[in-house]
């Protein structure tokens, strides 16, 4: 038997996500191969860097991002593409959809598929392949959400991780305390954000702390979205709070206004971007070229709301899963033996693996 891991992108920088598995047992008259995500380009003009492969069996959405899903517009309507349901709400309609649990399990092609939610978004998910000793993929994932949950996953051989912030290691509190500073600003505050992702997560902080001036874009997601979504898809902890902000219409003369689209190049974020004298733009994720500009200008201001795992989070990852590879994605290593000192001997920069899963032959110090 033997598992191929071939990263068609995502390896070596924050750019779409797309990698295919390629999973060869003798009692099969032909090999498995799925892809994992189908990411789309982050910037504009730009193209997603990947070609759909031929000959495969599924496609497997970790959640809603552009980054991890919008190649699917290029996509053939024959292969299935499986995702959860909140994820499924965001995809083009041409497509051959099936439903993945957010937590259980899922038999693709024989291929025994668990996932587990990856704290990320609404809906989000981690993958496991039960092909040799497991393939983990997580997907974009967070262990400190306080709004979606994490699940700890099965032992996994091979480790694909979201290493988006590279071994940065502050946490989402000091991060908090950071935005607090913005609100002394006589300006009202413009956050472009995900609308499935940390809008509602910054809502449910704000209205935790007693601040009840905020509004969400209408291209959001709503509290009464996820309050009727899958039990699972959110922590149990925070419904009472989500409870309370229900029936909130927009309002862009509040003090703090969340808005879709984290690049601020549509829906009311782009229309609200050309009164700088009444909205101080602060973004809290990935920047686009033109928020890098305006930030290096001191026209908009960045400060990170941890959406993606630290340096902490990965290493208790690594060791949780007890992978004999692991390969961070989504981030340039300029230094491998960092990273190694860091989560451990079994990293690899690699973008090309061959595993077999008999006799474990990969050599981890290519």
């Amino acid at each position: 038997m033997k598992v191929s891991i071939d990263i068609l992108s995502g390896a070596g920088r924050k750019t779409a996500a797309a990698i295919l598995v390629t999973y060869e047992a003798d009692y099969q008259s032909k090999p498995i191969r799925f892809l994992l995500d189908a990411g789309g380009a982050l910037e504009v003009g730009e193209d997603k860097g990947w070609t759909q492969p031929d000959h495969l069996d599924a496609i497997f959405i970790s959640h809603d991002h552009q980054d991890h899903m919008g190649g699917l517009i290029d996509i053939d309507s024959k292969v299935p593409v499986y995702a959860t349901l909140p994820v499924q709400q965001q995809l083009p309609t041409h497509l051959n959809l099936h439903t993945l649990p957010i937590c259980g399990t899922t038999t693709v092609s024989g291929i025994k598929v668990t996932t587990g939610s990856a704290g990320h978004s609404f809906g989000g998910i981690w993958l496991h392949l039960d092909m040799g000793e497991g393939v983990f993929y997580s997907g974009d994932f967070s262990l400190e959400s306080g709004l979606y949950p994490f699940t700890m996953p099965p032992h996994a051989s091979i480790a694909l991780l979201d290493a988006s912030y590279g071994l940065y290691d502050n946490s989402l509190e000091q991060c908090k305390n950071a935005l607090l500073h913005y609100l002394n600003d006589e300006r009202a505050l413009l956050m472009p954000v995900p609308q499935t992702g940390r809008a509602l997560e910054m809502a449910c902080w704000l209205t935790s702390l007693g601040f009840h001036d905020w509004t969400l874009g209408e291209d959001c997601i709503a509290p009464e979205t996820v309050l009727a979504g899958p039990e699972d898809s959110v922590c149990t902890d925070i419904r009472p709070v989500l409870e309370s902000m229900k029936s909130q219409p927009f309002n862009p003369n509040a003090k703090v206004v969340l808005c879709g689209d984290p690049d601020g190049l549509s829906g009311e974020a782009a229309v609200l971007l050309q009164q700088p004298e009444r909205y101080l733009p602060v973004y809290t994720g990935h920047l686009p070229e033109h928020a890098r500009q305006a930030v290096s200008e001191d026209r908009a201001y960045f400060t990170r709301w941890n959406v993606h795992p630290r340096k902490q989070d990965l290493k208790q990852l690594v060791d949780h899963l007890g992978c004999r590879i692991c390969v961070p994605l989504f981030y340039t290593m300029k230094d491998l033996n960092e990273w190694r000192q860091a989560l451990g001997p079994s990293v690899t920069a690699d973008s090309y693996i061959e595993l077999d899963c008999i006799e474990l032959d990969y050599d981890l110090n290519t």
